[in-house]
């Protein structure tokens, strides 16, 4: 196993070797992510720690499409090395082991080779490949974060291909074929497309010479360097229209009325802005989530006007709405559920949006966008909130981040007592143990906070230990059994503590608390009365009688349990049966 020195080293190579390659911040930080995951794996720890690492990082690379090769990163990393060197066929060999324990489906293929293929695929010329290589090598070199921000490298190679066919009017590479061998859609390889032809500008692509074919032979014309990026334009106010469709374009112009001419009113001005809606909705699903601001992108629309569309599409049952923990999610009519890719999708939008308001770092939002994966095939998209947030508190936890679940569930539309569930789910399914804090635990954080006597503190930790849930009884979370045992402690030791306060305090529900509480007071009397507890051992029963504690406190079924317990007492200490106890005994 690699000591703390070790992993250091490795660490700060990581960091010079990303410097040196442009490579984006989150794949240098993923990468940092999985080496911690890795641990001492019995399949890889007899490997240079160094090895594992730069195979890491190159996975990492590849599953963010950027045009990095296993030479590129061994040569990269032996310059971080003394006396050795990397060679690329050792990180070949372990990619598999790797690629394994880090619970990646295969591993990824190098981008170029995806152009390749899907080259291959549509029978494109030899010299269109070869330019679309150019073009992503070129992207990269303009913005890596753009390569690496987009959740489909196979969507990328079509986007390229697409723009290499289009500069030299070469047929065959459509968005709907591009969509079909990319196996993810015309939006996908359109919106992706776009994003690269805004980055290094339309007519940059059309006139630099390293993207043109020869037209007499077809082959690339030759190129020494790749182009000056600062010869990109740069987009300034007046040139927000500048990457329209030409097409669009024209047509807009064809239709407008001339100068002079009164602009007259179209009988279908109302109706085609919503068909359009839908259409897209029908587009995007189910290769991408349909959400409000997703079609709005789409159909470079305000979201507002975008969101009233969507509604006069559900009540004439055209689009179904769903709701995605805390986002709505449009389906066409027909299609009344999501896929799990779709739904993991929503769920890893609502880690991304509770990281963000809790301003964690992108190491936890990681770890629990991995958690997410491993469960979210049986999940129903209504729930992506709760199991976002459930695998971001799972997150903190085992990366000893003070997170409580309320502050989750305050960032949400959900409660924090769901959260809870969902970390059951987690646990059973994932192979890291989660930590977890018993009720105990919270009963001393709400001794600190509300300055409760340590008397109190230690009687709400014995009734925890001494409580046994009848089989109806409902579970409670730690925070809410914590907070009814120290209701009954502080009740009994006669110190008064306000429920609000608890509930502040603990982050749990003022009504479960009361349940919580009422539970603990018909167990704890109840095991008295049958001499499950010790009554000489049992603490509280000396307080029992000259107690707040009374036939009226909680629900009839508590006030009877109180009532024996006090009947029972009475009798013990040969002391007489208060009438309040008589009444509640004889159904008065």
């Amino acid at each position: 196993m690699p000591n703390a020195a070790e992993r250091d080293d490795v660490e700060q190579q990581l960091t010079t070797v990303a410097e040196a390659l442009s490579l984006p911040s989150s794949t240098a930080q993923i990468t940092r992510v999985r080496l911690n995951q890795l641990g001492s794996e019995p399949e890889i720890e007899d490997s240079s720690l160094s090895i594992v690492g730069a195979t890491t990082l190159s996975l990492s690379a590849r599953e963010d499409g950027l045009p990095i090769t296993v030479s590129d990163v061994a040569e990269a990393w032996s310059e971080t090395l003394e006396g050795t060197s990397i060679d690329p066929g050792a990180m070949t060999a372990l990619f598999d082991d790797i690629a394994a324990n880090l619970d990646i489906d295969g591993v990824p293929p190098e981008p170029r080779a995806l152009i390749e293929r899907f080259g291959t695929e549509l029978d494109l010329p030899d010299g269109i490949v070869v330019v679309a290589k150019r073009i992503l090598e070129d992207a990269f070199e303009a913005d890596p974060q753009t390569i690496a921000g987009s959740t489909s490298p196979a969507g990328t190679a079509g986007a390229v291909l697409y723009l290499a066919a289009a500069v030299n009017d070469v047929d065959g590479a459509d968005e709907d074929a591009l969509g079909d061998v990319t196996d993810t859609s015309q939006v996908t390889v359109r919106n992706r497309y776009k994003e690269l032809r805004d980055l290094l500008g339309e007519q940059h692509l059309e006139t630099t010479q390293r993207y043109q074919l020869d037209p007499d032979t077809g082959a690339p014309m030759a190129t020494s360097s790749a182009p000056d990026t600062e010869s990109a334009p740069v987009e300034t106010a007046d040139d927000e229209t500048s990457g329209e469709d030409p097409e669009a374009t024209d047509k807009a112009s064809a239709d407008a009325p001339g100068e002079g001419e009164p602009e007259t009113a179209n009988a279908d001005d109302e109706s085609t802005p919503t068909a359009e809606t839908a259409e897209v909705v029908t587009a995007l699903f189910p290769d991408e989530l349909p959400t409000t601001d997703r079609v709005a992108e789409e159909l470079a629309a305000d979201p507002e006007a975008i969101a009233a569309d969507l509604e006069t599409l559900v009540a004439d049952g055209t689009v179904e709405r769903k709701r995605a923990g805390s986002t709505d999610v449009w389906l066409p009519g027909d299609r009344d559920a999501l896929g799990p890719d779709l739904t993991e999708d929503a769920v890893q939008r609502e880690v991304d949006a509770i990281a963000d308001e809790l301003d964690l770092d992108a190491s936890v939002r990681l770890f629990a966008r991995g958690l997410v994966s491993d469960v979210v095939e049986a999940v129903d998209v209504e729930h992506a909130g709760e199991l976002g947030g459930a695998a971001l508190l799972a997150a903190c936890r085992v990366n000893d981040v003070d997170v409580e679940a309320s502050e989750i569930a305050a960032t949400g539309e959900f409660a924090a007592r769901a959260l809870y569930d969902w970390l059951e789910t987690l646990d059973s399914a994932v192979d890291i143990e989660i930590p977890t804090a018993g009720a105990e635990t919270y009963v001393d954080r709400l001794a600190d906070v509300l300055d409760l006597d340590e008397s109190v503190r230690e009687e709400s930790v014995r009734a925890i230990e001494q409580y046994d849930p009848r089989p109806d009884d409902p579970s409670y979370t730690p925070p809410e059994l914590a907070a009814g045992a120290t209701v009954f402690a502080a009740t009994v030791r006669g110190t008064g503590v306000e429920l609000e306060q608890l509930a502040e305090a603990s982050g749990a529900d003022p009504a479960f608390i009361s349940e919580a509480t009422d539970s603990v007071l018909v167990s704890l009397c109840l095991d008295l009365v049958r001499e499950d507890l010790d009554y000489e051992e049992t603490g509280w029963t000396g307080d029992l009688l000259e107690s707040e504690l009374s036939p009226e406190f909680g629900d009839s079924e508590t006030g009877a349990a109180i009532a024996l317990a006090k009947a029972y007492a009475a009798g013990r200490e040969s002391q007489p049966v208060d009438e309040a106890t008589i009444d509640a005994l004889v159904g008065r």
